[in-house]
């Protein structure tokens, strides 16, 4: 179940609870645009969620490993964070902060060989898909490969999945719709690029959101301070902006 506090409770809490004396730690993994070591700014989430940690007066460390190994340790309490996951079955031991993303998740399938027309997922009985292991895409799309509705082949990371795809070992690739361009334009040729084609219907619009550990000593005032940060981002009207300076040193188009 999320966890919320009221503006007012958050505001409260970032006056009067005094500031971590240790830099906060936040787990995260490789998935450009969204997040990466050597992106601008670790990537236009991870720099939302540094600007966020500024706004609170509120040093951070993003420290990069395997996303589900990042999940733990935070659910754990061995971490104060993980960027970026979307709305979890299973929120034990984690407070949401944000959406620090919006997103859709789609289908990316090959021009010469394209979906059957789908309104619903059960109308792709019999299709193969690629998935990579650690994302939770929607629990319907596990469910239904789960109950043998199609296969569900998965890989360790989002390039051999477009490798399995381009080879046509799979039907389609179910990713983030941004970042399966951003790593088809970085990886492939343009005429490869060309071949590759993403679903109008989205499989989810998905909002992301900073993972913070309520285990972790002074977690819930770290998320109450941190949303709070947010909040006043919004109601300012700088959210967007902050957004599209962030896309655009990522080299994110405005639209």
């Amino acid at each position: 179940m999320k966890h919320t506090l009221s503006a007012v409770a958050l505001a409260l809490t970032a006056v009067t609870t005094p500031l971590m004396a240790d830099p906060v730690r936040i787990a995260t993994g490789e998935y450009a645009p969204m997040t990466g070591a050597a992106l601008p700014n670790d990537g236009v989430v991870n720099g939302l969620v540094a600007r966020l940690a500024a706004d609170a007066d509120v040093e951070i460390t993003f420290e990069y490993m395997p996303w589900n190994r990042g999940l733990e340790l935070t659910r754990n309490g061995q971490m104060h964070g993980a960027s970026y996951w979307n709305d979890l079955a299973d929120q034990s031991g984690l407070i949401e902060v944000g959406p620090v993303s919006t997103g859709r998740i789609v289908f990316f399938y090959r021009k010469d060989d394209p979906l059957p027309e789908w309104q619903t997922l059960n109308d792709l009985a019999g299709t193969t898909f690629g998935a990579t292991l650690g994302y939770p895409y929607t629990e319907e799309f596990w469910a239904l490969g789960e109950a043998g509705t199609y296969v569900v082949q998965t890989a360790s990371n989002d390039l051999s999945n477009f490798k399995k795809l381009q080879k046509g070992r799979i039907d389609a690739f179910i990713i983030n719709e941004l970042v399966g361009w951003d790593l088809l334009n970085q990886s492939f040729t343009s005429d490869e690029v060309a071949q590759f084609a993403a679903t109008e219907l989205p499989v989810a619009e998905a909002l992301g959101y900073l993972q913070i550990s309520s285990e972790m000593d002074g977690g819930a005032d770290l998320a109450a301070r941190l949303q709070a940060a947010y909040d006043a981002l919004e109601a300012s009207g700088e959210l967007e902006a902050v957004k599209t300076e962030l896309n655009a040193a990522s080299g994110i188009p405005s639209n």
